[in-house]
């Protein structure tokens, strides 16, 4: 019997990772990963706080630690953080029986429903988004097995992700 591929979204913070992630999860009948929320509860406290308190290079770390737990997976979604894509060793872990989607949302999209409070690369400036997209698009795609645009509705966007891997999983 063959073993599905994982499903690993990648994109920029606010691109709909999270939430196309779960309604694949549903969809598909596969267990998801957020791997935000796993490094939360891994680090005991929430992202922000974990930038405040141990810097950056923990947080990254981390990612790390779960880009290498999940190269052993299958048959999962994994929602990962718009930053995964800075380490290459992340990469090559995450691409391990999987398919990577990059979910390329426009920097004005993603600006209109943001929470800052949430985003500490931001440090609560929507402005830097636009620097930090022209950095990290040419790695998303890069790293893509495929790019899905999702400039449309929930739905839409649901929908053209799931066009893009049902045959590839």
């Amino acid at each position: 019997m063959r073993r599905r591929k994982n499903i690993v979204l990648i994109g920029m913070t606010g691109c709909g990772k999270t939430t196309v992630g779960l309604a694949l999860s549903y969809r598909l009948k596969m267990p998801f990963i957020d791997m935000d929320a796993w490094i939360e509860k891994t680090a005991g406290k929430p992202i922000p706080q974990i930038f405040a308190e141990d810097g950056e290079e923990a947080f990254r770390q981390l990612e790390t630690q779960m880009s290498k737990r999940m190269s052993r997976e299958h048959g999962t979604i994994v929602s990962t953080g718009g930053g995964v894509i800075m380490r290459p060793e992340n990469m090559k872990y995450l691409k391990r029986h999987a398919v990577v989607v990059y979910i390329n949302r426009s920097v004005e999209d993603i600006m209109k429903k943001l929470r800052l409070e949430k985003r500490p690369m931001l440090k609560g400036k929507t402005e830097t988004l636009y620097p930090m997209y022209e950095k990290r698009h040419p790695l998303y795609l890069k790293y893509a097995d495929v790019e899905v645009k999702n400039q449309c509705n929930f739905r839409e966007g649901v929908e053209n992700v799931y066009q893009a891997v049902k045959d590839r999983i």
